[in-house]
């Protein structure tokens, strides 16, 4: 392994091998630091104005860092040492499946167990080109999605302009295909790649998950006829109904171009996942929701990020009342809001005034002409939602699903009628 700073890296023994350089790149609206990423004048403990520390940077090839890849792999890790070595061993038989030159960057953040050990004798019995950092974050930004954005950020400086940015989480497994299934939909025109997560039967708390989305199966009910009432008032030109609709950190796969323009993951404390893909949908890029992407992932309960998807799963495995995912409206909101999202799109499609819309919705007609002056569908609807009054976001307790499942069934009976008509 080749390492920097002072008395090589944990688990190496080898020298740096990436020369300094104090510039600031940019990339798109987003300015990565390369005082942090490049740093080699023999400080082992690096600290940045924006609340990073390097402790380690090491990589199982010389200039891997510097190389130009057609895609790369980024990998958040915060103390993973009982599934880093599965997930690095899942990545890389998918990368001997792909035809295209990758590598792997594994960004471990705050972790106080081995797996920056484990990950390093695991490339020194591999041909994998793997890099790792290993940084520090300030509790002020220690968010998922800081560290998600910072990975990527950093997993776009060895990527070609053209080339691929994935991303999947240290608890999980992709399929051997992952990788190649992803840059095959990227071939194909798309621009981001959302790909379908799985539970890992094997994980000892599967069955406990199993029963937690049992006991609270309203909600996954709830979700499917949302989806179908969506579909079948505003159609998703991209992804034929039915499809997995998940937005995973676990499965990502985005051009690096995209990544770039729309300033890459959002630093937001939660969901960063979901927020990557509405500034792509908001340039009108196009989204795929590949079901041959798929990835294997935990089934725990201890989470690392504070809100995340543990913490729903131990919520839901309570016994009191709970909001239900914010994704998820009241009825009558997800019919008003598919049913408007279709009219503006016609509209848009076919040049027609839209000031009937506006009124519709009760906007200020101060607005009209800035609204009627919008490039890109993604930003009028975005800018429609924002000055919509009745389009604000509104949450669905658990314990009002049973009303809400019987409105939105009634929707969507009264929609296949007419459909049938």
């Amino acid at each position: 392994m080749a390492c920097k700073g002072q008395g090589g890296c944990a688990g190496c023994h080898a020298v740096s091998v990436v020369p300094c350089a104090q510039t600031t790149y940019k990339m798109g609206t987003t300015a990565v630091d390369s005082a942090l990423y490049y740093e080699l004048s023999g400080k082992k403990m690096l600290t940045t104005t924006d609340g990073v520390q390097l402790n380690d940077h090491c990589c199982s090839v010389p200039q891997l860092a510097t190389g130009k890849f057609a895609y790369v792999i980024a990998i958040p890790a915060k103390n993973e040492q009982a599934t880093i070595v599965a997930c690095l061993d899942a990545c890389w038989q998918s990368m001997q499946r792909a035809d295209a030159t990758g590598k792997i960057l594994l960004v471990i953040n705050n972790t106080t167990d081995d797996t920056q050990e484990l990950a390093a004798a695991w490339a020194r019995g591999t041909i994998c080109p793997l890099e790792m950092i290993n940084i520090t974050v300030a509790a002020r930004v220690a968010q998922a999605g800081f560290v998600r954005r910072m990975a990527m950020q950093w997993a776009a400086l060895s990527v070609m302009s053209d080339g691929v940015l994935l991303c999947t989480d240290a608890d999980s497994r992709p399929h051997v295909d992952w990788v190649s299934a992803n840059l095959t939909q990227i071939t194909a025109g798309y621009d981001l790649v959302c790909g379908e997560i799985l539970l890992d039967q094997s994980h000892p708390q599967y069955e406990k998950i199993c029963a937690i989305h049992r006991k609270n199966a309203l909600e996954g009910q709830y979700r499917q006829a949302c989806l179908e009432l969506i579909h079948q008032l505003d159609p998703d030109p991209d992804n034929a109904w039915p499809h997995h609709n998940q937005v995973s950190g676990a499965s990502l796969a985005i051009r690096r171009q995209v990544h770039d323009f729309v300033g890459g993951i959002p630093a937001v404390p939660l969901a960063e996942d979901r927020a990557l893909a509405q500034r792509v949908a908001l340039h009108d890029y196009r989204i795929c929701y590949c079901s041959q992407a798929r990835v294997m992932t935990s089934c725990r309960m201890d989470g690392r990020a504070e809100g995340g998807m543990a913490q729903a799963l131990r919520i839901r495995a309570g016994s009191e009342d709970f909001l239900i995912d914010e994704s998820l409206e009241p009825a009558h909101l997800v019919l008003l809001r598919a049913g408007t999202r279709a009219s503006a799109r016609l509209m848009w499609q076919q040049g027609l005034n839209r000031h009937d819309l506006y009124a519709f919705l009760d906007i200020d007609e101060s607005r009209y002409h800035a609204l009627d002056t919008i490039g890109r569908f993604g930003m009028l609807w975005q800018q429609l939602e924002q000055h919509a009054p009745c389009l604000g976001p509104a949450r669905v307790l658990y314990s009002q699903l049973p009303v809400q499942l019987k409105r939105i069934e009634a929707m969507l009976m009264q929609v296949r009628q007419l459909d049938m008509a």
